[in-house]
C-alpha cells in the first residue's frame, strides 16, 4: 500500500470513529435535556420527587407481598402524601393497608379511597387508563393548568387529582376533568398554595 493511500485510509477510519462517538453521545445529551425539562416544570424539588418515588415503590412492593391477590391497589404519591385506590376483599384489609402505609418512612398523610369490593377486571382498568389519558391531554392543552406538577388517578371512572396548585388552578383542573365523557366523579387531593408561593416556586426552577 502506498504512503498516500495509507494516509487516506487512516483518515477515513478516524472520521468514521468520530462520527460514531458523536452519534452515541447525542441521545444522552438530548435525554438529559428532556429529563431536566420535566424536573424544572415540577413544583416539587428533586429531593422530594425522589422521596415520593421511593415511597411508591416501597408501598407497592410491601403490599403485594403481604396481601397478594386479596387486594388490587394503586399507590399514588405527591409531596409525601399518599393516595390509595383500588379494591380489597374485606373492610379489615382496607384498614390494615392504610395502617401499613401510614407507618412507612417519609409518609405524612394517607388518603384511603380503596373499596371493599370484588377485584376489578382488565376492561375496567383499561377504561380508567383511557380516561386518565384523556384528562392529561386536556390539561396539557389548557393554559394555566400546571400539568407537570399534577397527577391524575382514575379508579372505577372516579378521578382523583393530586399536585401543588393554587385554588384557581385546582378549580380549573376539576372543571376540565369533569367535562371528559365517562367521568363519574372528581375528587381534589391537592396541596393548595398561594399566588405568592406559586411565583416563588415557579421562579426557583
Amino acid at each position: 500500500m502506498s504512503k498516500q493511500l495509507k494516509r487516506q485510509t487512516l483518515k477515513l477510519i478516524a472520521l468514521g470513529a468520530g462520527a460514531t462517538a458523536l452519534s452515541g453521545c447525542f441521545p444522552l445529551v438530548a435525554g438529559g435535556m428532556a429529563g431536566g425539562a420535566l424536573v424544572i416544570a415540577d413544583r416539587r424539588n428533586p429531593g422530594t420527587q425522589a422521596i415520593d418515588r421511593g415511597i411508591q415503590l416501597e408501598a407497592e412492593s410491601f403490599l403485594t407481598r403481604k396481601y397478594g391477590d386479596n387486594i388490587h391497589v394503586n399507590v399514588s404519591v405527591f409531596n409525601r402524601r399518599v393516595l390509595l385506590t383500588g379494591e380489597t376483599r374485606t373492610d379489615s384489609i382496607k384498614i390494615s393497608v392504610e395502617t401499613d402505609v401510614k407507618n412507612m418512612k417519609n409518609v405524612t398523610t394517607v388518603f384511603n379511597e380503596m373499596m371493599a369490593a370484588p377485584i376489578s377486571g382488565l376492561s375496567a382498568r383499561a377504561n380508567d387508563s383511557y380516561l386518565t389519558t384523556r384528562i392529561k391531554g386536556a390539561f396539557v392543552a389548557t393554559e394555566g393548568v400546571p400539568s407537570n406538577s399534577m397527577k391524575v388517578i382514575t379508579e372505577a371512572s372516579k378521578v382523583y387529582l393530586m399536585g401543588i396548585v393554587t385554588d384557581t388552578e385546582a378549580n380549573r383542573a376539576v372543571e376540565i376533568a369533569r367535562s371528559v365523557p365517562g367521568v363519574k366523579q372528581v375528587t381534589k387531593v391537592f396541596d393548595l398554595i398561594s399566588e405568592a408561593d406559586k411565583k416563588r416556586l415557579d421562579g426557583a426552577k
